[in-house]
């Protein structure tokens, strides 16, 4: 967050002498641009990796037992 340090047209402004723009707070907030600017998922690509492993491992597991268990 970025401070304007222009006390003559914040002090003007507030006096109501004019010389500026109405109801200027002088607070400039920096904001990212809209749209993906963390990336697709706001999380590390090791977690997204881990977890998509982790489901594939599952499946699988599930489906080894499955064939192991006698068929009645």
């Amino acid at each position: 967050m970025l401070f304007r340090h222009d006390g003559q047209t914040v002090a003007s402004d507030a006096q109501g002498l004019g010389g500026g723009t109405a109801g200027t707070s002088g607070v400039i907030v920096d904001r990212p641009p809209p749209g993906l600017a963390r990336g697709k998922y706001a999380t590390s690509p090791l977690l997204i990796s881990a977890l998509g492993s982790l489901l594939v491992l599952g499946t699988l597991l599930y489906y080894f037992f499955r064939l192991r268990r006698p068929r009645t």
